[in-house]
């Protein structure tokens, strides 16, 4: 990505110079008609200059439209880019395939054309150098005070947002009672867009108007001065062309940013945003491919730092697992249960620690391997727009029909998508048609975390939406997981996930409580809480009677 970003800024580098000439071509043919061929009177002369000067015009062009192809690379350069990082590039594709960027390259040459000015025209030259210079300060000025482009543009996302949550949930919000307050919030989030956009577009106008009259006033002021030099014979009428010409090239690029400089304003910010990603060394798949991991899997010293603070969302998780064995993660909420799932994932860049797939660390598999080898499913079902099969093939193309049908199979979900309308091409997240059932939903879930056999399968809550048959389902899920091999992550403590654990894992507050056998566990927990109950019967023997309220509390 960064060579072909480096190769398109060389490009329009070795382009902008070529343009230059071409444009002090046209003012130099415009010199010698005026001065040359029309006092000699010779045709041949006009003819010659007329083809030089369509000659110009073609090679212009085709300039023009090799510059327009290397911008338009670089929008889709910068798309993929953006997209790989979750970023928005709206405005900075728009400043690249509009002309605004054009115009920013072609104002560079605002500095020959004034010096081509000052050897026509000599003293001339000041007024459109000091014309340009105060436009070039109104037109930053401007792109300060066009931050607030940002904001409009973020109010208009808000503003889309609003509207479809509106129109996808209208029916959940009249059943709640809630429709005229959800209506409300989208017209004010209306009203605030519409506010920020009239906010930008006055102060656009204000500084197209400032260019406008500072080109049209420096204009003005070469024609009078060239015809005051033309009367003491100290110009000719070409040179006064010319130098009209120049200096109406000299203010066209920078009438056109003003034109554009919210867009300018917000095409910087995204920039930006990609740039430092861009500088960064990417990260490579690794040159060897590790065999897919078939024995265990370790996890020592896991914690997790809350960003900005010191506190620890996971602190000091170690334990380990062997294939076909299935770990119940239980615990209070606000434990750290799901963080430990996303450290497992390898989606958690702030954790220390080491998460090993048959010895080898994550970060050796590579993303495309390990999106392989671990499967995901959330509390909630969280599925995307699109059809039950791509669901659960997790949107490969293309994938293969039996391991989408023994996927949704082995999370028990087949019987239910045969009776959907439509089975796997059932629709999923359109307004227009019911939605499945929760229920359903987590099973589809469930299947896209089996697709193509993952050695390590995480499970949060499997249970949450599921009713007896769900749970019947979840108990065959787990136990064809453990019959072939996989080692399993479950959070939950229902019985359908108790009974099919090996191990249990007992978290408390971000920290390991206990790990082990499960019948280990049972037997240590049984214990803690016999003499909890005896340290709480003696402190009730020996409390003084008058230290005691009339109802003792009650302690779970």
């Amino acid at each position: 990505m960064q060579v072909a970003l480096r190769s398109a800024v060389r490009a329009l580098a070795l382009l902008a110079p070529a343009l230059w000439i071409v444009t002090i071509g046209y003012c130099l043919t415009l010199l010698l008609l005026l001065d040359t061929a029309l006092p000699g009177r010779s045709a041949e002369t006009i003819v010659g200059l007329l083809a030089l000067a369509a000659g110009l015009v073609l090679f212009h062009t085709l300039l023009l439209a090799k510059r327009q192809r290397i911008l338009t690379a670089l929008a889709a350069c910068c798309d993929r880019a953006g997209a790989d990082r979750a970023a928005r590039q709206d405005l900075l594709r728009s400043a690249f395939l509009r002309g605004h960027v054009s115009a920013v390259v072609d104002a560079l040459s605002s500095i020959v054309l004034i010096a081509v000015l000052a050897v026509v025209l000599g003293w001339l030259a000041v007024i459109p150098l000091a014309g340009a210079s105060i436009a070039v300060a109104v037109l930053l000025g401007g792109m300060q005070a066009s931050k607030s482009a940002v904001g409009a543009n973020e109010a208009k996302q808000v503003r889309d947002v609003a509207d479809f949550v509106l129109s996808t949930e209208r029916d959940q919000f009249a059943l709640l009672g809630l429709t005229a307050r959800a209506t409300e919030v989208v017209r004010g989030r209306r009203l605030m867009a519409a506010y920020a956009e009239m906010a930008v577009g006055r102060q656009a106008e204000r500084v197209k108007w400032a260019v406008s009259l500072l080109a049209g006033s420096c204009t003005i002021g070469v024609v009078a001065g060239g015809t005051w030099m033309m009367a003491r014979d100290a110009a000719s009428h070409g040179a006064l062309a010319a130098g009209v010409l120049l200096t109406v090239l000299v203010f066209h690029p920078l009438r056109q940013i003003a034109g554009a400089s919210e867009t300018l304003a917000g095409a910087y910010r995204e920039w930006g945003q990609l740039r430092g990603p861009l500088q960064e060394q990417p990260k490579s798949e690794m040159v060897v491919a590790l065999p897919p991991p078939t024995r265990d899997l370790e996890v020592s010293g896991i914690s997790v730092p809350v960003p900005g603070t010191r506190r620890l969302t996971l602190q000091d998780i170690s334990f380990a697992a062997s294939a076909g064995e299935l770990v119940a993660v239980i615990g209070p909420a606000d434990a750290g249960k799901s963080m430990l799932l996303k450290v497992l994932t390898g989606q958690a860049p702030h954790a220390t620690g080491a998460v090993r797939l048959d010895g080898a660390a994550l970060s050796q598999w590579g993303e495309t391997a390990r999106h392989r080898h671990i499967g995901y499913s959330s509390q909630l079902p969280s599925l995307m727009p699109g059809t039950v099969a791509q669901n659960i093939a997790d949107f490969a193309a293309p994938a293969d029909p039996d391991a989408i049908t023994r996927a949704a199979a082995a999370a028990g979900a087949h019987d239910a998508i045969v009776r959907l309308p439509s089975g796997y091409d059932t629709m999923l997240g359109d307004p227009d048609q019911p939605a499945p059932a929760l229920s359903v939903q987590q099973r589809i879930a469930w299947a896209r975390a089996l697709f193509g056999e993952p050695f390590l399968v995480l499970l949060d809550n499997p249970g949450s939406f599921q009713d007896s048959d769900g749970h019947v389902a979840l108990r065959r899920c787990l136990a064809g997981l453990r019959a072939r091999g996989a080692v399993t992550i479950v959070v939950g403590d229902t019985a359908s996930v108790i009974d099919s654990a090996d191990r249990v894992l007992v978290m408390r507050k971000g920290g390991m409580v206990d790990y082990g056998l499960k019948e280990d566990v049972r037997a240590r927990l049984t214990e803690r809480q016999r003499r909890e109950a005896e340290r709480l019967a003696e402190v009730s023997v020996c409390a003084d009677p008058r230290d005691t309220p009339a109802v003792a509390p009650m302690v779970e």
